[in-house]
C-alpha cells in the first residue's frame, strides 16, 4: 500500500511545491479565503492566528511536500534495495546448484571407466561410478609405478 502512496511523490511533490509558490507568490489562495473569515464573526486573536494560518498555509503545504518526496525516496531506494537484495539472494542460490553440478561432473571426468563390470560382466549404465548390479567400482585405477 505505501508502494503506491509513494511511487510518484517526486513528480507529485514538485508539482505540489511549484503549485504552492505560485499561489503564495500571488497571494490568490489568501484573497480568495480571507473574505470567508472576514465575514465570520471571528475577532481578536483567533481572527489573527487565522489571518495568519490562511497566509502561510502555501508554505506549510511546501514544507509538507518536501517531507512527502523525501519520504518517498528513502521508502523507494529501500524498496529497491530489499528487491535486490531478493533477486541477488536467488541467483546465489541458482549458481550454488548449477556450480554443485558441474563440480559433480568434473568429479565424474576425472576418472575412466570400464564400459562392463569388471566383476560380474554387467554393462556399465551411463554416468556411473558403480556397478549398478553388484556396487562394484568401475573406475579404471591407473598402475602407478
Amino acid at each position: 500500500m505505501l508502494t503506491k502512496f509513494f511511487k510518484y511523490s517526486l513528480p507529485i511533490g514538485i508539482a505540489g511545491i511549484v503549485l504552492n509558490i505560485f499561489l503564495f507568490a500571488t497571494n490568490l489562495y489568501y484573497e480568495l479565503v480571507v473574505p470567508v473569515i472576514e465575514n465570520s464573526s471571528l475577532e481578536g486573536d483567533i481572527f489573527t492566528f487565522f489571518d495568519y494560518l490562511i497566509f502561510y498555509t502555501p508554505c506549510i503545504f511546501m514544507v509538507l511536500f518536501v517531507v512527502y518526496i523525501v519520504l518517498g525516496q528513502i521508502y523507494m531506494k529501500r524498496k529497491h534495495a530489499k528487491n535486490e537484495d531478493k533477486v541477488t539472494e536467488d541467483l546465489m542460490i541458482k549458481n550454488a546448484e548449477v556450480q554443485k553440478v558441474l563440480n559433480e561432473k568434473a568429479d565424474f571426468l576425472k576418472y575412466k571407466y570400464y564400459t562392463n563390470c569388471p566383476n560380474c560382466g554387467s554393462v556399465r549404465v551411463e554416468n556411473t561410478k558403480v556397478c549398478s548390479f553388484c556396487g562394484a567400482s568401475l573406475i579404471i585405477e591407473e598402475d602407478k609405478e
